[in-house]
């Protein structure tokens, strides 16, 4: 506020600091008109939004900021917001558009400009929008695997076929938003007039083409609307009709803000990029790039309408890469503010006032006399030289005092003798300080009053409210986004400093569903209500929907927090189902297995809710599939359930086996294995986030052997238990995390013309542990083993490929018995985008036999060892596997030599990433 009042110039006060007093025997006039009183407007800190007092100068123009869109770029609006707080300009209101509506929104909801800073240097904006492999509640990471395969969607919907509506579905969008969010959209109700900044946000209505100006509703489905880029983001849902990105309409949204505040002045940031002659380098830059395009006329046209246009300089900054460059742009949006300050000073100076005040001696009245502080404050404001003083310079003083909280009360007077007196009275001292916060927060609010508050000291609000606002967004990083410091405040009758520190329950949790939704209301329930009687954390909270999502096939489960209205929270919960039939295809390609193809027909509530239908089908060069599976929950619980299995699968060999089988008269060249399965399962899913899951399989296979034109068949009954647990952070290219897996089975097979009947057992174990040794840097063990006794051929084992043993080649051989031990110390490099690349050394050895006792003895038993290097990433939907390794195959007769081979795989399926035995 200091440069606020010397940027407006404040002419020196005419008579100095002191007044000379009457003479004692000096004749007063009688009927005296009463002085003249000069005031500032001061609205008391609601310790929600604004922890210390707000000071306005009666006929200041109202200022509304208007905030741009253009992706990343949107940082440079927080450099803007720290300028002005730091000057103090008044900002009365605030529009934006895609990222200026985040941005804006932040603000609104009480972070200061150099909180959103330090809250983008916690948080990449780029992996939470755009990380495709977080892991998910809610289901194995085989079925996250089989879930996000999909290349291309087909929906069908009311009658109407559609494509996907975009590469992202954008729930990333909303959990990240919904963390960050959280506090203004509790505290304000709603209604965005209730935030620390009067709020509008602009977004598209993709069915009428028309923009829809946002003040209430929720604050999340608003600014995720807003900044919904056609093509890379599905179209988001309110009330029935489809939103996207603003700035098809107004990315500058000047028009906007006149419109919906009547400003006085407008403030316009534009951070679009200028239109250069530059090649788009990704999809979502294709987007970026025609959304410029398609604004840039009506952009045109809004920076001629802003009353001030503030323009940072920015170039070559990737429209979704918020990660690495945000310093540099929050440092240009400084740099921008700076170069044009003088401008926006000579603006505001013309809109105020110009009144003089006739007065020829100043005089202070301050009982206690005046602090330190308050002294050096008007000997700054005081020195310079001018013609005369003007009202406004008075006011500016008077704000400037209570802002700093140098005074408890500010006002001035100028009497008919043409004195100009200020008038100050000061705070009391404090004397005590009662605290009253959460056990878990009280040591932090005591550490913080011990630095920050002095007993026997003046009260000073700012000092305060500085070190509440600091508490409220330390909590809020924390996890405790609610946490509510209304009631603090200092009684200056007694001197006490009351601090107190609440965080609301959930109080109430309710489900929102459409009239004929097939969601499971109860099912729902059940799944969140465990959330009531805790405090609101959206981390836990979103783990939960994410687990509702996956069990009650929700394309989305949505959620508004709200006040309940006695002191508590209450959580609605609205669920967006997914399309009742999907087609799915996917496609890859494999060093050995060449191209593949697959499709898969999912169809939802089939007869009754929860219900499942899935009918697919896959081939490659050496391997072909299809199945049919109807799966249902039971009533007690959507985590377990029933399923019925129907499939097909076939496998040809392509190397001779190294053991002699019954089933094929040679030596496996060329033969083909082929299988018919009827299964039922039973299945629950436990752990806490429903990712581990235990099923019993009870079913009948027909397998047929080909070979030189002769056909052997034969069936089998078998049972089998299995189970899967795992806490990886993420679903491909983990982190961290642990995997295990065990399956065990038994069956008999009977006894079909040329083949004999008997019983077999078979063992499966999969322990593999990834862990972080740094930023960029991890180690990954990875263990299995796979037994059985008397198999039949077609539950041998099918191995081979860089995830069993670098250097091999996928379906290379099948054994009825192995082990592997697979070693790799992972480098991870971020490239932008949400792009991560990791390249991992691999030191693989894996032990195959005939008979199980043999297993992992050198004298009887072949030993593949490999050392190579593997490169993977993603793209999208698409999963990239490239590595080079060294193959050396010991046997008991001969100890072989290393022979290197290069494998590359690119698909949407991951083919055998995980081994899924």
């Amino acid at each position: 506020m200091k440069s606020l009042l010397l940027a407006l110039g404040l002419p020196a006060l005419l008579a100095g600091q002191g007044a000379t007093p009457p003479h004692p025997g000096s004749i007063q006039k009688e009927e005296t008109p009463a002085p003249r009183r000069i005031d500032v407007v001061v609205q008391p800190a609601d310790m929600v939004f604004r922890f210390t007092p707000r000071v306005s100068i009666p006929g200041m123009p109202r200022v509304a900021l208007a905030l741009s869109g253009g992706g990343a770029r949107g940082l440079a609006h927080i450099g803007v917001l720290q300028q002005l707080e730091d000057v103090g300009y008044p900002l009365d209101s605030v529009t934006g558009t895609s990222a200026g509506a985040m941005v804006g929104a932040l603000y609104a909801s009480g972070f200061s400009g150099h909180e959103i800073e330090d809250l983008f240097s916690r948080l990449d904006l780029t992996r939470a929008f755009l990380e495709p492999l977080w892991r998910n509640p809610g289901e194995t990471l085989g079925e996250q695997e089989d879930r996000n395969d999909t290349f291309l969607s087909i929906e069908r919907h009311d009658g109407h076929i559609t494509l996907a509506q975009g590469l992202r579905s954008g729930v990333e969008v909303q959990h990240t938003l919904q963390g960050l969010l959280a506090r203004g959209a509790y505290f304000s109700g709603g209604d965005f007039n209730k935030l620390q900044r009067p709020l509008r946000v602009l977004a598209t209505n993709l069915e009428t083409g028309q923009g829809r100006v946002f003040g209430s509703g929720d604050l999340v489905e608003a600014v995720r609307a807003s900044m919904s880029i056609p093509g890379g983001f599905r179209p988001v849902v309110i009330e029935g009709q489809q939103y996207v990105d603003g700035a098809l309409v107004e990315n500058l949204p000047v028009q906007t803000a006149k419109e919906a505040f009547h400003p006085d002045l407008v403030i316009a940031v534009d951070i679009s990029a200028p239109l250069e002659n530059r090649p788009a380098t990704s999809i979502l830059s294709v987007a970026a790039r025609s959304l410029d395009l398609v604004v840039e006329r009506r952009q045109w046209e809004s920076r001629a309408a802003a009353d001030f246009l503030i323009r940072p300089d920015i170039h070559d900054v990737p429209f979704l890469e918020y990660g690495s460059q945000a310093a540099n742009l929050v440092r240009q949006g400084r740099e921008a503010f700076e170069a044009r300050r003088d401008a926006m000073n000579a603006l505001l100076r013309s809109r105020l006032s110009d009144e003089r005040l006739d007065v020829t001696r100043v005089a202070f009245e301050s009982p206690g006399g005046l602090s330190p502080a308050l002294a050096g404050l008007l000997e700054e404001t005081l020195k310079s030289n001018g013609v005369g003083i003007r009202v406004q310079d008075v006011q500016i003083l008077l704000q400037q005092v209570l802002v700093h909280g140098l005074a408890r009360e500010a006002f001035a007077t100028v009497d008919p003798d043409r004195a100009l007196t200020i008038h100050l009275r000061a705070y009391p001292a404090i004397q005590a300080v009662d605290i009253e916060a959460p056990e878990g927060w009280r040591k932090a609010v005591e550490s913080a009053v011990a630095e920050s508050i002095h007993l026997g000291e003046p009260f000073n609000p700012q000092v305060f409210g500085r070190m509440m606002g600091h508490l409220v967004y330390r909590f809020l990083m924390d996890g405790g986004p609610l946490v509510d410091a209304r009631g603090s405040a200092f009684d200056a009758q007694t001197g006490r400093l009351r601090i107190c520190i609440k965080e609301p329950l959930v109080t109430r949790v309710e489900a929102r569903l459409a009239p004929g939704s097939t969601v499971d209301g109860a099912h729902l329930m059940r799944l969140l209500g465990q959330l009531k009687d805790r405090p609101f954390r959206p981390v836990e909270l979103q783990q939960r929907v994410a687990l509702a999502e996956h069990r009650l096939h929700l394309a989305e489960l949505r959620y508004q927090i709200r006040p309940d209205g006695q002191e508590g929270t209450a959580i609605t919960l609205i669920p967006v189902p997914q399309q009742r039939e999907r087609m799915d295809i996917s496609l890859g390609y494999e060093t050995t297995l060449g191209g593949q193809v697959g499709l898969a027909y999912r169809a939802l509530n089939l007869g009754f809710k929860g219900t499942e239908a899935e009918l697919s089908a896959a081939r490659n060069r050496l391997q072909e599939e299809a199945g049919l599976a109807l799966r249902s929950p039971f009533g007690f619980s959507p985590g377990a359930g029933i399923e019925a299995v129907a499939n097909y699968w076939e496998q040809r060999l392509e190397v001779a086996l190294p053991w002699k089988a019954p089933e094929l008269p040679g030596n496996g060249m060329d033969a083909r294995i082929s299988a018919s399965d009827l299964m039922v399962k039973t299945y629950f899913r436990f752990s806490n986030l429903g990712t581990g899951k235990a099923s019993l399989d009870l079913g009948r296979r027909d397998s047929a052997f080909r070979e030189s034109g002769q056909r052997l068949t034969q069936s089998q009954d078998a049972a089998f238990l299995s189970g899967e647990w795992d806490n990886f952070d993420r679903y491909t290219l983990p982190r961290d995390g642990l995997l295990l897996r065990a399956r065990f089975g038994m069956g008999r097979t009977h006894a079909t013309g040329e083949l004999a009947g008997g019983t077999f057992q078979q063992s499966y174990f999969r322990a593999r542990g990834v862990k972080p040794l740094g930023e960029f840097f991890g180690a990954d063990l990875d263990l299995e083993w796979g037994q059985g006794h008397r198999l039949p051929l077609d539950r041998w084992w099918v191995l081979g490929g860089p995830s069993f043993v670098i250097g091999s080649q996928a379906v290379g051989f099948m054994a009825p018995n192995f082990a592997a031990l697979r070693f790799g110390l992972p480098l991870r490099l971020y490239m932008g985008l949400g792009l991560t690349v990791e390249v991992a050394p691999r030191f693989d050895v894996a032990w195959v036999s005939q008979d199980a006792s043999a297993l992992m003895k050198s004298e009887v038993s072949p030993r593949a060892e490999g050392m190579g290097l593997m490169l993977r990433t993603t793209l999208s939907n698409f999963y990239v596997e490239a590595s080079y390794g060294f193959l050396r195959l010991r046997t008991p007769q001969d100890s072989g030599r290393a022979v290197g081979s290069f494998n590359i795989l690119i698909g949407t399926q991951p083919f055998d990433l995980w081994k899924r035995h």
